[in-house]
C-alpha cells in the first residue's frame, strides 16, 4: 500500500506541484473574484508576496500590453501609468503650494488632477480597481465580457481568448499515445447504440476477411 501511495504522490506532484498561471489569469477575468481571490489563494499556497504571485501579475500585464500594441488606439501604457501618476502627483503638490490660498480653487484643481490621473489608467487597471461583483451572484463570465466589449475593447478580447482555451482532463501522454483507450459511460457521451454501430463498422472495414483496397474501390 505504501508503494502505491508513493507512486500516487509522485504522479500528483508531476502535474500539480506548480499551479498553472493560465488558470489564475482566467480566475482574474471573473468579476466575482478578480486579483483578490488569486492573491488570497496564492498566499495560502506559497505565502503572501510570493514570487509565484508576482509571476501571475507580470504575465497578465505583459499579455495585455501585447494586445494593446495590436490595437489602433494609443492609450497610456499600463506598465508606465503608475510611474507617471507618482511624478504627476509630486508636480501637482508643488503647483498647489504656489497657487492662491483659495480653498475652493485648490479643490477644483485637485478634482481636475484626479480626473486626469483616472484617464491615464489602462483598461486592465480600471477593471482591477473597480469593486468586485457579489461572490454569490450568478454570472455568465463570457456574457459579462461580451457586454463590456465597448468599455474594455482590448481587455475583452484578451478575456475572450483566455476563457476560450479548453482545459483537458486527459494527460498529454494519453492524448498522444498510440495505445488502446478505454471509455466508460462517464467519459463518453455516445449512446450504446452509436458505440455498437461504430464497433460493427470498424469490424466490417478492417476485419481480416476484408481488404482495405476493396473498400476504397467501393467508395469510389
Amino acid at each position: 500500500m505504501k508503494k502505491i501511495a508513493d507512486q500516487m504522490f509522485v504522479k500528483f506532484n508531476k502535474y500539480w506541484c506548480e499551479f498553472n498561471v493560465l488558470f489564475a489569469i482566467a480566475v482574474i477575468f471573473d468579476p466575482r473574484y478578480k486579483f483578490q481571490f488569486v492573491e488570497f489563494s496564492y498566499g495560502k499556497l506559497y505565502g503572501f508576496g510570493s514570487r509565484e504571485l508576482m509571476k501571475v501579475r507580470e504575465t497578465l500585464f505583459g499579455i495585455f500590453d501585447e494586445y494593446m500594441k495590436d490595437s489602433n488606439t494609443s492609450p497610456a501604457s499600463s506598465s508606465h501609468s503608475q510611474g507617471s501618476k507618482e511624478v504627476n502627483a509630486l508636480t501637482f503638490q508643488d503647483d498647489i503650494s504656489k497657487e492662491s490660498s483659495n480653498v475652493f480653487k485648490e479643490f477644483d484643481e485637485f478634482e481636475d488632477f484626479e480626473f486626469a490621473v483616472s484617464a491615464q489608467k489602462s483598461q486592465l487597471e480600471t477593471y482591477l480597481d473597480e469593486p468586485r461583483s457579489k461572490r454569490t451572484s450568478s454570472i455568465n463570465v463570457l456574457e459579462f465580457w461580451r457586454s463590456q466589449q465597448f468599455r474594455y475593447p482590448e481587455l475583452a478580447k484578451l478575456a475572450r481568448d483566455v476563457l476560450a482555451i479548453p482545459v483537458s482532463t486527459v494527460a498529454s501522454e494519453s492524448a498522444f499515445s498510440l495505445g488502446g483507450r478505454i471509455l466508460d459511460q462517464y467519459r463518453s457521451s455516445m449512446s450504446p447504440q452509436v458505440v455498437e454501430a461504430l464497433i460493427c463498422n470498424r469490424d466490417w472495414l478492417f476485419g481480416e476477411n476484408c481488404k482495405f483496397s476493396r473498400v476504397i474501390i467501393f467508395l469510389i
